[in-house]
């Protein structure tokens, strides 16, 4: 779906990020290609199969033991509409960097990192080569960060008719800083001369000896006293039956199969807001397809009622005249519901407009 559909996939940039090797075969052949140059190929054709992903295993890549002073920091991102992951995101990412003491100053060195980018407009998920290599080899900080934002700008480009387009484009320079922000040196200072608000961190190789990386506050709490002569309103409850739709296990009318012998139905519906029906015709081809009957207003027994409002009773079908376009002329019965929508389309309503006063003057 990431590359045929150009569904926005988090499993996609998160195989990218890792560099997820794609094993294919077409007919007796067999390809192993990297993930990226997967998702800018055109779309599999039938003859095509993926057989298998394989991920590699980044601590034996990198050397990364528990004995050893690197560390491979790993951060999926996402934002969408709802938070449950049951929503498009706006944006996905995924950041992966090695990072080591730098011998020459407290913080710490970025080594082989890879970032990509996905979701926010664009065919597939994308790898920002150039940010990573800009940090490789660098110690964060301010400056640095700052550099690496406006060129991750320049390269995650969305398209002008994207929806909320300033929102995704901030999401990737917020992810970019959130997944650096803790290794950022406390004494370093903004490109405009502002002193950071990294003092009251702690030194970013403690981080490191300790196994546990910290960050920047980046929640809060928000508290509301909430009125309880109107309990239990206002309150967050569950939607009775969300379990179920949500499972895909909840039954609906289309899912129940028809009876034997069970009679389909379709409406036929005006074209025309304001004319005076003088008959339906059915084509010769649709009559042959198992069309039972056709309903109209002159075979209800009792009143012609559809439904009462405050505006008065609407008929349930048109009578001598039309009062707008789409109202219910007839209902076409047939053996199918194929049968009958194909009917219903084919039916010719004969109108006559003529001597018709205009519903409003001017």
């Amino acid at each position: 779906m990431a590359q045929r559909n150009h569904f926005p996939s988090d499993i996609a940039t998160v195989l990218l990020a890792v560099s997820s090797l794609v094993n294919l075969m077409n007919g007796l052949k067999s390809e192993e290609i990297t993930m990226e140059e997967f998702l800018r190929r055109h779309e599999l054709d039938s003859k095509s199969i993926l057989v298998s992903v394989k991920i590699p295993d980044w601590d034996r890549i990198m050397s990364i033991s528990l004995g050893t002073k690197m560390k491979l920091l790993f951060e999926t991102y996402r934002v969408a509409t709802r938070p449950l992951g049951n929503a498009l995101p706006y944006l996905n990412a995924t950041l992966m960097a090695k990072i080591s003491r730098c011998a020459s100053s407290n913080g710490m060195v970025v080594g082989d990192c890879r970032f990509a980018f996905g979701a926010y407009g664009t065919k597939h998920a994308i790898r920002a080569t150039k940010v990573e290599e800009f940090l490789t080899g660098k110690v964060p900080s301010v400056d640095v960060l700052y550099e690496a934002v406006k060129l991750l700008r320049s390269i995650v480009v969305l398209d002008d008719d994207t929806s909320y387009l300033a929102y995704r484009s901030s999401l990737a320079a917020g992810f970019l800083f959130e997944f650096f922000s803790h290794l950022v040196e406390g004494n370093a200072e903004s490109p405009n001369g502002y002193v950071n608000g990294y003092s009251t961190l702690m030194s970013p190789a403690r981080h490191l000896d300790h196994g546990k990386v910290s960050t920047l506050l980046t929640s809060g709490k928000q508290e509301v006293e909430l009125n309880k002569q109107y309990h239990p309103v206002g309150e967050p409850i569950a939607k009775s039956g969300a379990v179920i739709q949500a499972s895909g296990e909840v039954v609906y009318v289309d899912d129940i199969p028809s009876p034997t012998n069970c009679l389909h139905g379709a409406f036929i519906f005006s074209t025309k807001p304001l004319a005076r029906v003088k008959g339906i015709e059915l084509k010769p081809k649709s009559v042959a397809d198992g069309v039972n009957a056709v309903i109209s207003f002159k075979d209800i027994l009792g009143e012609n009622l559809g439904i009462k409002t405050g505006f008065g009773p609407e008929p349930l079908f048109a009578d001598d005249f039309t009062r707008c376009t789409g109202q219910y002329i007839a209902l076409l019965v047939a053996d199918t519901q194929k049968h009958a929508d194909m009917a219903a389309d084919l039916a010719v309503v004969d109108y006559d407009m003529e001597n018709l006063e205009p519903p409003i003057y001017l």
